[in-house]
């Protein structure tokens, strides 16, 4: 996850709620594009600080910076996402005209900061207080600049996590391995009489005292327990197309092999979180693209960042962003759009918008059987309240310590008839697991609880 994991206060519930509009972005900014598009109104625009938020404040009703703006220490206009302009509807007299104040604000800003009006990529937006009733609470109340910068992730640490993934992919080579037959069984347990017989007394049983016949006191047979294996399922021994890459860096995790043994049916679309944490699991979904022709055939993947390089407090449910679509049945594309998706990048704050990610690709590809997912175990779901609006079944590959699931993905496989997958377990019927409830997941046993499926014991 990124280094810039900010509290939120609850006035950035206002910011969200506005954070994304049409008519934001302008190729070629001029300032009376940005005037001329309606103002945002809300109560009062949030003011809370952070890595990611610079403020150039202006007087109430002047259109000139406080010393202090003068002071700030400018970044260069490329990590710049968005530009708030803030002011109060309260006015002294009537007449007064607050677009040419505005303008005049904005031309000042432009004066300061002229680099900032040639980014095609920053979204412009007005914002009008409407709580001020009073000139006193007019005057205290923010105007000027909000500057919000890039969430991005520090270049070096991404190319190092891409270098990895190029390492470990380039590493790959096709391959068939022997692999001799199974037989599993089943143990029968059964009685047998062992020739002997008991006394009644229970003195000569301790003295471990028997009889050949049963004699006039009609003695019990002794017996005891005898296990058989019964054969079960016979799989004969054959070839099987692998593959072969280095897997250092890729310790205990198992999402190629996971994702190798199924045969996955139908029209599928593959949806994989490349978020900071989630690089070796990335790196075994590309492998598995790379040995799986149904996987390119199907040619529908998905790879979310969470915003690309939104600020984490002007993220909005559903409006998130950061969607990098790959409708290719070419490696080469797919991997391509991989590492765009990772360079854009990295969530920001831990949860992830993972229902976002579904909901678009169902959109797009309204003829899907299900969805594979590959989501990260530690990262809630910060969109799970649209879940309804999820009609494919999402089958869920978890990455990362399975001591706990997470209930997020419970209940996202549990409300879309999905399932859960794990190394030596396919989860499924997880709309019938009620609280309190057990379930056998490979050799584990877990119980589910509110925190999740918790882990209770291994057999």
């Amino acid at each position: 996850m990124s280094q810039f994991q900010q509290r939120k206060s609850p006035i950035y519930a206002l910011c969200l709620f506005i954070a994304l509009g049409a008519n934001a972005v302008f190729s070629q900014v001029k300032i009376a594009d940005i005037i001329a598009n309606k103002p945002y109104v809300i109560a009062t625009h949030p003011t809370d600080t952070g890595q990611l938020v610079l403020f150039l404040p202006m007087p109430f009703a002047s259109s000139q910076f406080k010393p202090e703006a003068l002071k700030t220490k400018l970044p260069a206009a490329t990590e710049v996402h968005a530009v708030h302009l803030v002011y109060t509807r309260y006015k002294q007299v009537d007449t007064f005209n607050q677009p040419k104040l505005n303008q005049r604000r904005l031309n000042n800003l432009k004066t300061l900061w002229p680099d900032l009006f040639k980014q095609s990529d920053v979204q412009w937006r007005v914002f009008e207080q409407k709580s001020p009733k009073t000139l006193e609470a007019a005057e205290a109340c923010y105007h000027g600049f909000v500057i919000y910068l890039k969430n991005r992730p520090p270049k070096a640490q991404t190319e190092k996590e891409i270098a990895k993934i190029d390492r470990i992919v380039e590493s790959y080579k096709d391959t068939q391995i022997w692999i001799p037959e199974k037989v599993s069984y089943r143990i029968r347990k059964r009685e047998v009489e062992t020739g002997y017989y008991l006394p009644h007394s229970n003195d000569k049983k301790k003295q471990n005292i028997k009889y050949t016949s049963a004699g006039l006191w009609f003695r019990k047979k002794e017996t005891r327990i005898v296990r058989d294996s019964i054969p079960l399922k016979r799989i004969p021994g054959h070839f099987e197309h692998t593959g072969f890459f280095d897997t250092f860096g890729l310790r205990k995790t198992d999402e190629y092999k996971i994702l190798t043994r199924k045969n996955w049916e139908g029209k599928y679309a593959v949806l994989v979180d490349v978020t900071g944490s989630m690089t070796p699991y990335t790196a075994q979904v590309m492998l598995w693209m790379k040995h799986s022709k149904t996987c390119l055939e199907n040619g529908r993947m998905v790879f979310f960042n969470d915003g690309n390089e939104t600020p984490d407090m002007l993220k909005r449910i559903g409006y998130a962003g950061g969607l990098h679509f790959a409708e290719s049945h070419a490696f080469d594309t797919v991997y391509k759009t991989m590492k765009t998706a990772m360079r854009r990048g990295d969530g920001g704050d831990i949860p992830e918008n993972n229902i976002e990610a579904l909901i678009a690709a169902q959109k797009r590809w309204p003829n899907l059987d299900s969805f594979i997912m590959i989501a990260d175990n530690n990262a809630a779901i910060k969109d799970i309240s649209l879940i309804k609006q999820v009609t494919v079944p999402v089958n869920i590959i978890l990455c990362g310590d399975l001591q706990k699931i997470h209930p997020n993905y419970v209940e996202l496989a549990a409300k879309t008839n999905g399932r859960i997958y794990t190394i030596d377990a396919e989860v499924s019927n997880l709309n019938k697991l009620k609280l309190g409830g057990r379930i056998d997941i490979g050799k584990s046993v877990y119980e589910y609880r509110k925190e999740g499926l918790i882990k209770v014991f291994d057999y």
